[in-house]
């Protein structure tokens, strides 16, 4: 009669821990020869023990692949090394920049125009004319929408210490 596998033996020959013998023993798997062993194993242990092995062993389902990282990394500096760039040159504004010039500008030209009827109201009530009073309108609508035009130009959005 010949001696019984060994555990160890067993868990060699099926490529498994000896704590998984014992487990597949309690559920049924012979241990009196490999072969049995075996033949067991290709025709349960799909069904009862790894069937959701990735999801009762979360660290089997996160998975982290270090080149992905590094390259989804390098993808986002090159971005941001070319938004750099882009604003040296003077290509790339800050936004709150932006929005603080439009602001006085707006602020400015908003002035302008209420002030309107205070220089015109006395001239245009004087005017019989209306042709005249319409070209007085136009003309003083003009100077306010220049000067809107001469402060935009004049707008400096990129920090000269950048440069």
């Amino acid at each position: 009669m010949s001696a019984l596998p060994k555990l160890a033996t067993l868990a060699r020959e099926l490529g498994v821990t000896k704590g998984r013998i014992s487990q597949m023993k309690a559920a049924g798997m012979p241990v009196n020869s490999v072969a049995a062993a075996k033949e067991w194993k290709a025709a349960n242990v799909r069904a009862r023990f790894d069937v959701d092995r990735e999801a009762a062993d979360p660290v089997a389902v996160v998975t982290y692949d270090i080149a992905e990282a590094r390259a989804k990394r390098e993808h986002h500096e090159a971005n941001i090394a070319a938004m750099r760039e882009a604003q040296l040159a003077g290509d790339l504004v800050e936004r709150k920049r932006v929005e603080s010039a439009l602001t006085g500008i707006a602020a400015q030209v908003r002035a302008n125009f209420e002030r309107l009827p205070d220089k015109l109201a006395e001239v245009l009530a004087a005017e019989t004319d209306a042709h005249q009073a319409h070209a007085l309108l136009t003309a003083e609508i003009d100077l306010v929408l220049e000067d809107l035009a001469a402060q935009v130009g004049a707008v400096e959005l990129v920090d000269a210490g950048r440069h």
